[in-house]
């Protein structure tokens, strides 16, 4: 039960700083002068061309932010800028739909959360995956350090690790989903756009 209760408090935890992201996205973009909305009016006006010409090619980078986080999941150290990096991603989809629905009001929001769907959602959910999983391991480290415990530690950690395998295996798959088919399918959407 106690393991249950704990488990809870993680996942309400990672939940909470999500939604703390999205509201301070939305709250940062509406605090922005009119200056920079202007400028921010002028690049979300050509979206819908960068989605007509352009492919989602996020294949490097997701990789290089998989390999930093998985290192920084297995210290101590690392728990915050995993926790920090989830916000902000968050933190970026709410300035985004603020952005998209000051200028196109409701279609563009509808819009904004297909694209969120098809774009980022996947890679969201591994984030929240490994930020969970970065909490068990810091709290197992935490135990042995303070506490001398030394039961399964091994065994924990080559499981997260074979999890978190499993897991690159399918944002890699997915990278190659959104290269290939990403912007076609948002294409069948520009129609909100206008």
């Amino acid at each position: 039960m106690k393991r249950l209760k704990n488990s809870n408090v993680a996942k309400i935890f990672i939940l909470t700083l999500l939604i703390c992201g999205l509201l301070f996205g939305i709250i940062y973009f509406n605090l922005q002068n009119d200056l920079n909305k202007s400028l921010i009016t002028e690049k979300m006006s050509d979206f819908a061309n960068i989605i007509k010409t352009t492919n989602q090619n996020m294949i490097l980078n997701h990789l290089l932010i998989i390999i930093i986080l998985m290192f920084l999941a297995y210290s101590i150290i690392g728990m915050p800028l995993i926790l920090f990096y989830l916000f902000y991603e968050s933190t970026s989809i709410g300035f985004f739909l603020a952005s998209i629905y000051s200028i196109y009001k409701i279609k563009g929001l509808l819009f904004g959360i297909i694209f969120i769907i098809i774009s980022k959602l996947p890679f969201i959910l591994f984030l929240i995956y490994i930020s969970y999983i970065a909490l068990k391991i810091t709290k197992k480290l935490l135990r042995v350090l303070i506490f001398k415990e030394n039961d399964s530690l091994y065994q924990l950690l080559k499981n997260l690790f074979l999890k978190l395998a499993i897991a690159i295996i399918t944002i890699l798959i997915y990278d190659l989903f959104l290269y290939f088919f990403a912007n076609k399918i948002l294409k069948l959407f520009l129609f909100l756009l206008k």
